[in-house]
């Protein structure tokens, strides 16, 4: 069992750890990155739309890229090749199905 538990955390580094994820906010919204050299299709949700899919756009061989129009907070997460996934972010919170989202803070 505890075999199982360590190859499923090592699984998950190798498909999702080379992930990393920022945003750079303008004055139309934010453009949320995310970085990884596995993926081959990312799709992002967000409260702001009751979390409709988008799907990302690829910028380059690493890099996907997604413009949210939002000048408020909002909650989101991404969907990596058919699987939800949840970057590293510094704000959080559970949700009404046991999992987490990011918060992106109001703009200031």
């Amino acid at each position: 069992m505890k075999k199982t538990s360590v190859f499923a955390a090592c699984l998950l580094i190798l498909c999702f750890g080379c992930a990393d994820h920022y945003y750079k906010t303008q004055e139309d919204g934010v453009r949320i990155y995310l970085r990884s050299l596995e993926a081959q299709k990312v799709l992002f949700l967000s409260s702001l739309d009751g979390y409709e899919k988008h799907e990302a756009r690829k910028t380059d061989d690493r890099t996907w890229e997604i413009l949210v129009h939002a000048d408020s907070e909002f909650k989101y997460f991404y969907i990596v090749d058919g699987k939800p996934f949840l970057p590293a972010c510094p704000l959080r919170e559970r949700d009404d199905f046991g999992s987490q989202n990011c918060i992106f803070p109001a703009k200031r």
